[in-house]
């Protein structure tokens, strides 16, 4: 199907802001060629075949948010993140439609903070690119973006970041949620760790026990029950690990605000002497 659009800004030759005749509304299109050879206050008719993706605010307060975007940030940076949400939900599936306004904002004020020589460090890097793989693999296609489009070279720190959006826009959260649950995962581990009185190395058994971590927290936290028919058995054999499992149990009580049940400390446990008997404990 056909329609006409006034073209009301050019981000780059994929992304335009338009208004759609048809419906008086305000929208981004992305598609390739899109935006080539058009200017603005041309009245063009394209082929819905052509959109790849539009992106239109429906809420007010998103309406707002997504117009003060449009009013104040540079084109190509908008034309920039317009892409890497199109490539997010190609890779994702579906995402939440406030991840433009989410995306552009972050990457916007990363690129600034680059240019004044400013970097902020992530210390949960190695954690949420095991935790999140496809949103890292996804952000790290992102950084190859704004490489090419803006001259910017962003580290994995921030490839990390724009992970936590990802995955936040995925399950419709707040980022901040995500990046507290992967701060309780890692904090899990550093109570492990000042416990047995060492540093685990980043190997297999490290992302099994960090990922395990995050499944418990996530069945918590939506209250899927587990059965353990092992737990007796793990009591008696596994001691120290439950013991430690306990007190890691502690922990998410403390930071998280929920209890884990002993069904989930007994497969913690589990988990908890694979990395012992790896490192010799």
């Amino acid at each position: 199907m056909t329609e006409v659009y006034r073209i009301l800004r050019v981000m780059n030759n994929n992304v335009i802001l338009v208004r759609r005749k048809s419906k008086d509304t305000q929208l981004v299109l992305i598609g390739k060629g899109l935006g080539f050879k058009r200017k603005p206050d041309m009245e063009v008719e394209i082929d819905s075949e052509q959109i790849e993706k539009s992106f239109l605010a429906y809420d007010t307060k998103g309406k707002n948010d997504y117009l003060t975007l449009i009013e104040n940030l540079d084109d190509k940076l908008i034309g920039l993140c317009s892409e890497i949400t199109l490539l997010a939900e190609k890779r994702m599936g579906r995402l939440n439609e406030n991840l433009l306004i989410v995306l552009t904002d972050h990457i916007g004020f990363a690129i600034e903070r680059i240019k004044k020589g400013i970097e902020i460090q992530n210390p949960f890097v190695y954690e949420i690119k095991n935790l999140y793989p496809e949103e890292f693999r996804v952000g790290l296609a992102a950084k190859d973006l704004i490489k090419e489009q803006m001259g910017i070279e962003i580290n994995d720190d921030e490839v990390a970041f724009i992970a936590l959006h990802l995955d936040a826009a995925k399950l419709n959260i707040k980022a901040s949620d995500s990046f507290n649950k992967t701060r309780i995962v890692k904090m899990m581990v550093t109570s492990l760790e000042e416990s047995l009185g060492l540093q685990f190395e980043k190997n297999l058994t490290y992302i099994r026990l960090i990922s395990h971590f995050r499944s418990s927290l996530d069945r918590v936290e939506k209250k899927i029950p587990v059965d353990n028919p092992l737990l007796p058995t793990i009591k008696k054999s596994l001691k120290k690990s439950y013991a430690l499992a306990k007190q890691v149990g502690e922990l998410v009580k403390k930071e998280a605000g929920f209890t884990l049940p002993d069904g989930e400390l007994g497969y913690l446990a589990i988990h908890i002497d694979r990395i012992c008997r790896t490192t010799g404990q």
